[in-house]
């Protein structure tokens, strides 16, 4: 048996990263990080001794046979005898003798033994690789590609046809009657007809009607492409460029779990833009390893998820069924308590006027609004973002500040430290709470019947109860500030302590709102959460939002602008 594994790999910034023997790599990261020159240099440093690589410096890739391998080159790759001399034909290599193969193995990299162990699937070999192949003397000559392969292997035929079907409800069939050529077509295979064993007119002219798997769509060509080389192929290293490129969501998820699948006796190592294909991996079985890259002028940082920890981050309900995962492509995660606060942030942040000079002459940040309903889960979401570097900003409403526990777990998890604006927070709430004056009986009751004697009628309607239970309610100092943020602390020490507080919070990537909570941006239009969302789009008020609002938001754009 032989066996090649790359093992380490260093990156343009002088980090290692430790390769899993066996599983998933994702490269992921936001756009033109380096992760499909990751891929290029992955193939290039195992192939060429003098490649320069440019997002991974260099690779250790351990090689080992149990055996002869010019035994193992001779049971794998076609042979043609010149002047009396077997040769082996390597694609993309040339001709080499059993001596030959002996010698390149022993060098430090693949060299031109790269193609037999390494497969990459950039965008023009993925498309091209399910395409009709030249027939052979299989009695004489081994098969090279994994359509000659499938044209042998009924199993790997049947599994081509079952995956396609369930991908895109179309069979494939090997046309074994193509003369010259083999094909793969697509559609409902012809019932077989034949005359003691011979194939009839019909059966034939059938089979040809089907359409060739070379003249269907890109999505099509690229998903049965990438099967037929996982189910046919005998690469030991699979290096594929965005699966998901013109993909349906739904394909581009089952593919990475059908890649998943099969990378769990081999390594694969996938460059992808898309959720999909990474939710379908971690669904796939597989060892998961991601590697989130990012990019600051020619150098690229990785940073390492471990399976242990994907696992631990995908088994969280909140993640797996959110777009939260969706931060590892972008710049910055904007997390927000609510899925309104995040369409009302997003949708100013589309209409901020640009006056700036330095800040439009800058690359936008690519930002992803999400929630994670409410503050309590917000500290762990954090976490499980910054595990792989994605920078995360948190938007909560000015009520956070009542709950130091609440404030100290989401400084902590931002990477600020909370002692820093403990003393200011016990000093704001402090102030607010301080503020709540209790109820006498007499006056609550002087209140009550002074209303119900107001009422026009013997029942009461429900806006009426609600004004009644207004009534029985005490108004804290956090009541107020819920309403109108800073404008209800009072004056003084406390003033000050908050205004602080909200610098100090702010520059550490909690933004408190300051006017108390989001519909106090806009406070005219009626409704809260979603309703007043909407009534605010509807009227178009985010595209001029006012000051409050507009600074807010830009302060959040400025933030992520690393």
């Amino acid at each position: 048996m032989v066996r090649v594994r790359a093992t380490k790999a260093q990156f343009s910034d002088g980090s290692d990263v430790s390769i899993p023997a066996e599983g998933m790599v994702l490269l992921v990261g936001p756009n033109n990080a380096g992760k499909s020159q990751a891929l290029k240099d992955l193939a290039g440093l195992a192939r060429e001794a003098q490649y320069v690589g440019r997002a991974i410096l260099s690779v250790d890739y351990e090689k080992s046979v149990n055996g002869d391998i010019k035994e193992w080159v001779s049971r794998n790759v076609p042979q043609i005898n010149r002047e009396g001399v077997n040769r082996f034909q390597i694609e993309n290599g040339g001709e080499f003798t059993s001596q030959d193969i002996a010698n390149l193995w022993n060098l430090p990299n693949l060299n031109v033994l790269t193609s037999l162990f390494i497969f990459h699937a950039d965008g023009t070999s993925r498309l091209s690789a399910g395409d009709s192949q030249q027939s052979l003397d299989f009695s004489t000559q081994i098969p090279a590609h994994p359509v000659q392969r499938a044209y042998l292997d009924s199993d790997i035929e049947g599994e081509i046809d079952r995956e396609s079907r369930a991908a895109f409800g179309l069979g494939v069939t090997v046309d074994r009657y193509g003369g010259s050529v083999i094909s793969l077509r697509l559609g409902d295979r012809p019932l077989f007809e034949h005359n003691d064993g011979l194939p009839t007119d019909g059966y034939i002219s059938a089979l040809k009607a089907l359409p060739r798997l070379e003249e269907q769509g890109d999505g099509v060509r690229s998903y049965l492409g990438l099967v037929l080389h996982l189910a046919a192929g005998r690469h030991q290293i699979l290096l594929i460029d965005e699966p998901e490129a013109f993909l349906h969501p739904p394909q581009a998820r089952r593919l990475g779990s059908v890649l998943a699948r099969k990378a769990q006796s081999q390594q694969a190592f996938i460059a992808t833009h898309s959720t999909d294909v990474v939710q379908g991996t971690l669904e796939g079985g597989a060892s998961v390893t991601i590697v989130r890259v990012t990019r600051e002028g020619n150098v690229n940082h990785p940073a390492v998820l471990d399976d242990a920890a994907v696992k631990k981050l995908w088994s969280d309900p909140l993640l797996r069924y959110s777009n939260v995962l969706d931060g590892l492509f972008h710049d910055a995660v904007v997390l927000c308590e609510s899925d309104a606060d995040c369409r009302y942030y997003s949708a100013v942040l589309d209409h901020l006027p640009e006056t700036d000079t330095e800040q439009a002459a800058r690359r936008e940040p690519q930002l992803l609004f999400t929630h994670c309903g409410g503050k309590a889960r917000m500290s762990s979401v954090v976490d499980a973002l910054r595990a792989v570097s994605v920078p995360v900003i948190v938007v909560a409403d000015f009520d956070v500040l009542r709950d130091a526990t609440d404030v100290e777990k989401i400084v902590g998890s931002l990477g600020g430290d909370y002692e820093r604006y403990e003393a200011d927070l016990k000093l704001v709430a402090k102030a607010l709470t301080s503020d709540e004056k209790p109820l006498r009986k007499l006056t609550l009751k002087d209140e009550l019947n002074r209303k119900i004697d107001t009422l026009p009628n013997e029942t009461i309607s429900r806006r009426e109860a609600e004004s009644l239970r207004a009534i029985l309610k005490a108004e804290s100092g956090w009541d107020k500030a819920k309403r109108s943020g800073l404008q209800a602390v009072p004056q003084g020490d406390a003033y000050e302590a908050s205004e602080r507080l909200l610098t100090g919070l702010r520059n550490a990537g909690l933004f408190v709102v300051p006017v108390g909570e989001l519909e106090r941006f806009a406070p005219g239009v009626p409704g809260h959460g979603p309703s007043w969302v909407s009534a605010v789009l509807e009227q178009k008020l985010h595209e001029t939002p006012g000051h409050d609002a507009l600074e807010f938001v830009k302060g959040i754009r400025d933030s992520a602008a690393f």
